[in-house]
């Protein structure tokens, strides 16, 4: 806005005469402003109630549709102790039988005292601190199927070796307070569970004094041989004693081997990766180390290659003449005679450099001179004639040398894949052999547990069903067994409707209900605010906080007030409660299930549409009455269901219908909010246009005293003028 000074010369308060004479353009404008944010307010108010009315419409209006929000079971255990029972929906009524013979356990593998608990084994410990030996042998861990051999190597670690057996399939851990491994299975289960054995006379001594090794097992609370026994007995049995292999370990080999063998298209694949990856590498050294480089300062040569090592020769001079040849100790480079930190960074991000650009030139080498041509044999290249290069992979249907050099590739790693497979498992086969016939003589390690995975067993109805954990789901019935049953012994399960809940659902329901019709009463009924609009800026000035705030809550409570859509809405509801429906030839409302409203005169204020259910503790109102609905629920469960599935069904319609989109509403809204933006923003305009105006004759009126003013002050001067000449 401009500054003014203008009465100078008249003494006229001209901001005050203008603002008089524009007064009637501002409360135009002002009468826009505040009936544009009565509508802002208009907007949230509906946004609110819009968001009680979709909340009870998608939730348990939507839910109490639906038979099964109603058909709910429950089941007791005569013994709790022994199982937990829950009923689903389709479960059958009536009591059944259960015997729990198993429970399900998980493997475990509890490791002995590492070295009797007197050396201070850590993670970083290496095994052959603990075993004592330079040979450590071969293990396997086989968990559902699968198998994974792990060579325990000299320098291998107490951690490293923790994280091949995780990787193997189980949880590991080391305890460094106890010195001890544990070992358990993923999950509980006969299948879940793992074997842990040696595949030669190295890896049987590792895993003793790894206190990981235990020939007994405990199952369901008796000893028996451990799983790793068994293991050892049927590896053996692949293994004859006149030297020649079992037909089931070749039946063994040859499945492993066609598991793991490779293809044509494999290889074909593999090798045009490996040539577009290598001409990749050459084509961004070329690039990076172009001599045309404007980055460069220095030009060492007319290829890539040669300006590389040009800038590696400088890197070695600055390195050699700048530090290595000056600090020294004995004839060596010593870097702790740079007592200058920031010299010493220096050095560091040179020599960095420095590798890096040697690797990178090395890397490069190889490719462009070895790695390229090697995979040039085995990949189609063409060039059209303007020297663009497409490559491609050799498909088995082609002919001639390319493709004989991918067959021969196939052949040669699918003859290496068979020979290792077969002589891992023939070796392991002959050490397992000899192992076990010498199995009495492997002392366990000593305080080492373990405890097999086992399926859980129950019988129901004399029928027996077997599972990995302890969780059965038969026929609607969710049975969490916790304790064996004694000998024959059997607990009752009993199943019935679940009256409380299905009650609890009906009076949720209303409970939302009530709570929405009470609002959009409140809301229709709410005091007039005639005479009350929105304040100007200027008002609130002369007003306390607390004075403005009282001033909008009053407009904004009464925004709703005897409004025809919110109106229509509420009557929906109230209507399609009263509603009856006739079920096996009777008719049913809800005041057949002690459901209904306390009438006109004793209702409380906005509260003539709220239901009570009779009988209902939570209800001072209701609460010594009948509990019609609690009886019904548990004498005829299918007719309540029936009546509150329709009369949700029809409260359901009803109201979507009414949140049904149109030209002025948008879906699954109950105001015109798509009308009321439009006039949201029409009104933006208006008063875009009324400040227009505002500003327009302002500037007219002040333009008209401005005049004035020049014209006084030019009478003024002539006036003194005249003065002084009669004066002389």
């Amino acid at each position: 806005m401009p500054i003014r000074l203008s009465g100078m010369v008249s003494g006229m308060d001209t901001e005050t005469l203008v603002s008089a004479l524009v007064s009637g353009y501002k409360l135009k404008k002002d009468n826009l402003v505040k009936a544009q944010t009565k509508l802002s307010w208009k907007q949230e108010k509906w946004k609110t109630m819009n968001t009680s009315i979709y909340s009870f419409y998608s939730g348990k209006l939507s839910a109490g549709r639906l038979s099964n929000a109603y058909s709910l079971k429950k089941s007791t255990v005569s013994n709790s102790t022994v199982a937990t029972v829950t009923a689903s929906s389709s479960a059958v009524a009536g009591t059944q039988s259960l015997k729990v013979k198993k429970l399900a356990s998980s493997g475990y593998l509890t490791g002995g005292t590492v070295k009797d608990g007197k050396a201070n084994i850590t993670g970083s410990s290496k095994l052959s601190d603990i075993t004592g030996s330079t040979s450590q042998g071969s293990v396997t861990l086989s968990v559902d199927g699968k198998s994974t051999t792990i060579e325990l190597t000299e320098d291998m670690t107490v951690n490293q070796f923790v994280v091949k057996l995780k990787d193997a399939g189980v949880q590991a851990s080391f305890d460094e307070n106890n010195q001890r491994f544990f070992i358990s299975s993923k999950t509980s289960g006969e299948k879940g569970d793992f074997t842990l054995v040696a595949n030669d006379t190295d890896g049987m001594s590792s895993l003793q004094q790894l206190g990981l090794y235990t020939s007994k097992s405990t199952v369901d609370g008796a000893e028996v041989n451990s799983p790793e026994i068994a293991e050892y007995e049927k590896w053996a049995g692949y293994y004859n004693s006149d030297g020649t292999y079992a037909q089931k370990l070749q039946d063994i080999i040859d499945s492993a081997y066609e598991s793991q063998k490779t293809d044509f298209d494999t290889v074909a694949k593999e090798m045009l990766d490996k040539y577009n990856q290598t001409v990749a590498k050459i084509k961004a050294f070329d690039i990076k180390f172009n001599p045309d480089n404007d980055t460069f300062e220095t030009k060492y040569g007319d290829t890539a290659l040669k300006q590389a090592e040009g800038m590696l020769n400088h890197n070695k001079e600055e390195l050699s003449k700048n530090y290595e040849d000056k600090y020294q100790t004995d004839g060596k480079f010593d870097i702790n005679l740079i007592k200058d930190e920031e010299e010493k960074k220096k050095y560091n991000e040179l020599k960095s450099a420095t590798d890096s650009l040697s690797k990178e030139i090395e890397d490069y080498k190889t490719a462009n001179d070895t790695d390229k041509s090697l995979y040039e044999k085995y990949v189609n290249i063409n060039t059209d004639a303007e020297g663009n290069e497409t490559v491609t992979a050799v498909s088995s249907t082609e002919t001639g040398d390319k493709k004989a050099a991918i067959d021969a590739e196939v052949k040669n790693r699918n003859e290496k894949i068979k020979n290792d497979i077969t002589s891992q498992y023939q070796n392991k086969a002959k050490n397992s052999y000899e192992m076990y016939n010498k199995m009495s003589s492997y002392a366990s390690s000593n305080g080492a547990v373990r405890i097999s995975g086992q399926d859980s067993e129950i019988e129901l109805n004399g029928a027996k069903f077997t599972s990995n954990t302890s969780t059965f789901s038969i026929n609607g019935l969710t049975i969490q067994a916790t304790a064996k049953t004694n000998g024959d012994e059997s607990v009752t399960i009993t199943t019935d409707t679940d009256v409380d809940a299905i009650y609890k659902s009906i009076k949720d329901m209303f409970t939302e209900y009530n709570k929405l019709i009470k609002s959009m009463d409140e809301a229709y009924n709410a005091d007039s605010s005639k005479g009350y609009e929105p304040l100007t800026d200027e008002e609130k000035d002369a007003m306390s906080d607390t004075e403005v705030e009282k001033w909008e809550t009053k407009i904004k409570d009464s925004l709703l007030r005897k409004d025809d859509t919110l109106n229509s809405v509420a009557n929906t509801l109230k209507n399609d409660m009263a509603s009856s429906f006739i079920i096996n030839g009777k008719s049913y409302a809800l005041s057949s299930f002690g459901i209904s409203t306390l009438g006109y005169f004793a209702s409380g204020e906005n509260e003539k549409g709220v239901y009570h259910i009779d009988g209902d503790k939570d209800d001072t109102t209701t609460s010594g009455n009948e509990d019609k609905l609690r009886a019904a629920i548990a004498s005829d469960p299918e007719t309540v269901v029936s009546f509150f599935s329709q009369l949700c069904t029809k409260l359901y319609t009803d109201l979507g219908n009414k949140m049904a989109s149109s030209s002025v509403s948008s879906a699954y809204t109950i105001y015109n909010d798509k009308q009321m933006n439009t006039q949201y923003s029409e009104y933006n305009t208006k008063i875009s246009d009324a400040e227009s105006k505002v500003s327009t004759w302002e500037d007219y009126y002040y333009s008209k005293f401005s005049a004035m003013e020049s014209a006084l002050a030019k009478l003024n001067s002539q006036s003194s003028s005249m003065s002084g000449l009669f004066g002389s």
